[in-house]
C-alpha cells in the first residue's frame, strides 16, 4: 500500500514540473486573454519554426518552417488576423491560420517590421547598405518611402504607431557620431520630432503607451560586459525619467513587449539562463500592486504579443 501511495504522490510531482515549465503559479495570476507569436529555435539546425499560441501556453501551433535561414521579427497586426515576419531579413506576411503565404514586394533586408493600426503601411528599417534607413511601405500599391536617412542603431519598438496612424516612434542616431535618441517621425511630411537624446544608446525597443504620453525602453546594449539592461518608464512631455523595480531580483532584462491599455500591466522578456539558444522567460509587472511574477518560460526572445482589450 505503501508504494501505490509512493508512486501517485510521485506522479503528481511529476506532473506539476511539466506543467510549470510553461506557466508558474496559475493563482492571482492576471486574466490575460490573447496569443503570442515566437520564432522557435533549434539547437542542432538551422531550422526554425513561426509558431502561435494562446498566451496561457495552449493552443501551439506552427505555420511556417524555414529549413536553412532564420526567421525573426515576427510582429501582429492590430487585429490579430496578420503577422509580419522575416526570413533571411526578407519581409514575408502571412495569415494568423497559416494560410496567404507571400514575400513583401520589392524583398529588403528588413529589421523590426510594424504594421500601422489600419492595417495600411508598413514601417521597416534597413540595413542591407550603411547608412540604415527607416521606410515606410505602402500595402496597397507596393511603393516604398524613405522616411529618415540615419547612421546607425535604427529600430521600431514593438508598438511604434500613433493611433492615428500619422507617426511613427522611432529609436535611431540621426548623424554620425551625433547622439542617440527618441523621435517621432511623421509620414506625410517626414517631420522629425525630438524625444530625448543622449551620447550613450540606452533607448533601445521603445514600447509606446496606449494614450501616447509615456515610453518604456530597455538600456540593453549588447557591447557590455553584462549584456543586459534595465527598464526605464519616460514621461514624454515632461521628460521624467523612472527606473523600474521588480519583486523578483536578479533577472536579466531584455526587452519590453506589451503595455496593456490602462497601463496597470507592463509584459516583458528576461533571459533565463537556460543553454538552449535564444530562449528567455515572459514575465508580467504589475504597476499597481509592485508585483512581477512569470507568464511564459522557456520561450523565444523573439516574440511579439496580441491581447483582446
Amino acid at each position: 500500500m505503501k508504494e501505490i501511495i509512493l508512486l501517485v504522490i510521485a506522479a503528481g510531482l511529476i506532473l506539476f514540473v511539466t506543467t510549470c515549465d510553461t506557466v508558474e503559479n496559475e493563482t492571482d495570476k492576471p486574466n490575460f486573454k490573447g496569443k503570442v507569436v515566437y520564432v522557435t529555435y533549434y539547437d542542432d539546425s538551422p531550422k526554425t519554426d513561426l509558431t502561435i499560441m494562446d498566451i496561457d501556453g495552449t493552443n501551439r501551433k506552427v505555420i511556417d518552417t524555414s529549413e536553412k535561414f532564420y526567421i525573426s521579427e515576427p510582429s501582429w497586426s492590430k487585429d490579430g488576423r496578420k503577422i509580419l515576419y522575416t526570413i533571411a531579413l526578407n519581409l514575408l506576411l502571412i495569415n494568423s491560420d497559416g494560410t496567404g503565404r507571400l514575400y513583401v514586394d520589392p524583398p529588403r533586408r528588413a529589421n523590426t517590421p510594424k504594421f500601422s493600426p489600419n492595417d495600411k503601411f508598413i514601417v521597416y528599417n534597413v540595413e542591407d547598405i550603411a547608412p540604415s534607413r527607416a521606410i515606410l511601405y505602402n500595402i496597397s500599391d507596393r511603393k516604398e518611402k524613405l522616411l529618415v536617412q540615419t547612421s546607425e542603431s535604427c529600430d521600431f519598438g514593438p508598438i511604434p504607431w500613433t493611433s492615428n496612424n500619422q507617426k511613427v516612434l522611432l529609436n535611431a542616431q540621426l548623424e554620425r557620431n551625433g547622439n542617440y535618441g527618441l523621435y517621432f517621425v511623421d509620414i506625410n511630411s517626414g517631420g522629425i520630432d525630438t524625444i530625448i537624446t543622449s551620447p550613450q544608446r540606452l533607448f533601445n525597443r521603445p514600447l509606446l503607451s496606449k494614450d501616447e504620453t509615456e515610453i518604456i525602453y530597455s538600456t540593453i546594449f549588447w557591447g557590455a560586459s553584462s549584456g543586459y539592461g534595465d527598464l526605464h518608464r519616460l514621461n514624454i512631455k515632461t521628460k521624467e525619467i523612472v527606473k523600474l523595480s521588480h519583486s523578483i531580483i536578479n533577472i536579466k532584462t531584455l526587452f519590453p513587449k506589451y503595455w496593456t491599455k490602462d497601463k496597470r500591466y507592463l509584459l516583458f522578456v528576461v533571459d533565463n539562463d537556460d543553454e538552449k539558444r535564444f530562449t528567455c522567460d515572459l514575465l508580467y509587472h504589475d504597476f499597481l500592486t509592485g508585483k512581477t511574477d512569470y507568464l511564459l518560460k522557456n520561450i523565444s526572445y523573439d516574440i511579439d504579443i496580441w491581447l483582446e482589450e
